[in-house]
């Protein structure tokens, strides 16, 4: 037999020495990189952060006021934390004004709510409850405002026992407020918001300057229920003439001690919309001249075939002749007794001879009373016209 050798004590130890030394600088070397990671990571996250926050700011801010009657205010509370005001921002139905268009959105966010439905601002100190008027669309005595209340504003988090960690919140209405981010902190020196107002020469011929609004101020509050009446002037008309809006905050990594993290951000934000009213280009309101007719169908076009309502309706007066100004027809539906039309359901494009809507969501008993439909002609100011109403039968024939 052949002389076999094996591995002596030494040689073992010596090759388990340099497998630990190996894989020692291995792990270290693959900690150090999941460390790196981290960091990477959560510096990505602070700046993906920092830029969702500041961009949807920008976005909104600008609107504030755009397709807002006379009536209703622009802006309706400016404070260091807390920056709310009204905008046409989103809409339901295919409206022709609304700034974003979403079927999904729930109706009690796209429009005013009734003084009836006040509540308090989030965000607000003291506490500031609104609205306290029924704000109504130009033209119309009817037809509620459809610029809803957004509200922007920073709060301490609950969740943590840092002093200082707060977190932005948006808010639609009186609707759940929205976490916009979180690990928040202000940006040393800086209020959440500061603003800028057209301060007006009381003698001469110099222009308007940009200033800061002083801190004695604030909060600005629109405290007269009616934008423009004559007590809507000195210091409750302040709000009325801010003109930019400057966001200052810092987004943080969440975390404490040496690996604590943050990063900044500050920008300004022009109000063109605020003491601008629309071009009443279209003269008057527009004359309808028409009554509605619903009828129930058989609706075929769908599958399986169902029962449907089918608007009809004549040109308006203003459409085929008069100012020739009619962009629009607005059809709302409530059930029969209800005393309040709620939010259009459609917006039917003028230009048809022969216009007409279907309403395939329209349940035949309308839930029990029946349905009753309104409808009304929109020129470009836009302005409404007298409202004409049809209430088709509870059932099928």
């Amino acid at each position: 037999m052949r002389n076999r050798h094996g591995m002596t004590l030494v040689e073992i130890m010596i090759a388990l020495t340099v497998f630990s030394v190996v894989m020692a600088a291995a792990l270290s070397f693959l900690n150090k990189q999941a460390r790196a990671m981290d960091r990477s990571s959560a510096e990505m996250g602070m700046l993906q952060n920092l830029s969702f926050a500041g961009g949807l700011q920008k976005e909104e801010f600008r609107l504030a006021g755009a397709n807002v009657p006379f009536k209703q205010p622009a802006v309706v509370y400016a404070g260091t934390s807390t920056f709310i005001f009204n905008a046409d921002y989103a809409s339901n139905t295919d409206s022709l004004f609304a700034v974003y268009y979403n079927p999904g959105l729930p109706a009690g966010q796209v429009g005013s709510l009734r003084n009836t439905q006040r509540f308090a601002l989030s965000g607000t100190s003291p506490a500031y409850t609104y609205p306290d008027s029924n704000y109504f669309a130009d033209g119309s005595s009817i037809i509620l405002s459809p610029a809803e209340t957004i509200s922007w504003f920073f709060q301490l988090d609950p969740a943590t026992a840092a002093p200082n960690d707060y977190i932005l919140y948006r808010q639609v209405n009186d609707a759940v407020p929205e976490v916009v981010v979180r690990n928040v902190i202000q940006t040393s020196g800086q209020n959440f918001f500061r603003y800028y107002y057209k301060r007006v020469p009381a003698t001469g011929t110099a222009s308007a300057t940009l200033d800061t609004v002083p801190t004695a101020w604030m909060p600005l509050r629109h405290t007269q229920p009616v934008h423009g009446i004559t007590a809507d002037t000195g210091a409750a008309a302040r709000i009325d003439s801010l003109a930019a809006v400057a966001a200052n905050f810092s987004v943080t990594n969440g975390l404490t001690g040496a690996q604590f993290r943050s990063r900044s951000s500050g920008f300004m934000v022009a109000l063109p919309n605020i003491g601008t009213r629309k071009a009443q280009s279209c003269g008057a309101a527009p004359i309808l001249g028409s009554g509605v007719v619903a009828t129930w169908f058989i609706d075929v076009s769908v599958s399986p075939p169902d029962t449907a309502m089918r608007l009809t309706w004549n040109q308006a007066v203003d459409e085929a002749g008069g100012e020739l100004d009619v962009r629009a027809y607005v059809i709302w539906r409530r059930n029969v007794g209800n005393p309040i039309w709620p939010d259009p359901i459609a917006t039917v494009a003028a230009g048809p001879i022969a216009p007409s809507y279907v309403d395939q969501t329209a349940i035949p008993g309308g839930g029990g009373p029946g349905y009753e439909y309104g409808l009304a002609a929109q020129d470009c100011t836009p302005s409404l016209s007298t409202m004409a109403t049809a209430t088709p039968h509870i059932t099928p024939p």
